[in-house]
């Protein structure tokens, strides 16, 4: 009797409209040239103009944000169930930033969010939409992990949210082996109805070391992932550029080419 061979498929799928709060989940998105359009769309900036991040403010990960370019409409649900909504009227002259070396740029948003924000962390932010979809990714347009490699790094469930939530990866992906996810580097991907090149490994940082659900630090996942894969391979997931716009759905095929 014959085994059936399963193929790598999209386990889950998850965005994150505004830089440094929560990951939504979505059943489809549209992979463009630069990413998702709402993945990333918008930003924080501080006090003194840098971009705001987790690593500023682990708490950010719990205000979860629902955007609606469609409407220009911008809503975060606070962890004590506060709302604060604002449209998406970018005013003034475009704004500047750095973060990892990369230019971050758009318009300031003046709004009933950017002060329900800093209020929420103890300082002034200013909420910034992009003008172009990414802007606001720091590695590449679009990030895979698998599963399997999830489990393979013991990370610590959330308490509302999949462990794949901690990573804040674009595609989880399923029926893969731990890290075959490695192996794609260089190699083109058909992803759904879209097809990406998976350039490079995404190492990662001391942000995984926090819950994504309270933004407290739960587990030392760097620590962890160095241990299992050593210290020069402090990796997980892989980061790929469009080669062919789509739409991708959870439940879609992935086949390496």
């Amino acid at each position: 009797m014959g085994h059936t061979v399963r193929m790598p498929s999209v386990a889950a799928l998850m965005i994150a409209p505004v830089k440094a709060l929560a990951g939504v989940r979505r059943h489809a998105v549209v992979l463009e040239r630069g990413g998702v359009a709402e993945d990333r769309r918008l930003l924080l900036l501080g006090p003194d103009a840098s971009v705001v991040t987790q690593r500023r403010h682990p708490s950010l990960t719990a205000v979860v944000p629902d955007l609606d370019l469609a409407q220009r409409s911008l809503r975060v649900t606070f962890p004590d169930g506060t709302v604060a909504c604002s449209e998406l009227r970018p005013t003034g002259e475009p704004l500047h930033a750095t973060l990892f070396g990369k230019a971050r740029s758009g318009r300031l948003v003046a709004a009933a969010v950017s002060e329900a924000l800093s209020e929420y962390v103890g300082e002034p932010v200013r909420l910034v939409l992009a003008d172009t979809v990414g802007v606001g990714w720091d590695e590449g347009p679009v990030s895979l992990v698998s599963t399997s490699s999830i489990m393979a790094v013991g990370a610590p469930h959330g308490e509302a949210r999949s462990a794949a939530d901690r990573f804040r990866m674009l595609v989880e992906v399923g029926d893969v082996l731990a890290y075959e996810e490695d192996s794609w580097v260089g190699r083109e991907l058909r992803l759904g109805a879209a097809t990406v090149r998976i350039s490079h490994r995404l190492g990662r940082c001391v942000v995984i070391d926090h819950s994504p659900v309270t933004g407290s630090k739960d587990w030392q996942g760097v620590r962890t992932i160095a241990r299992t894969r050593g210290p020069e391979s402090v990796t997980l997931g892989v980061i790929a550029e469009v080669v062919r716009p789509g739409t991708v759905r959870v439940g879609d095929c992935l086949e390496p080419l």
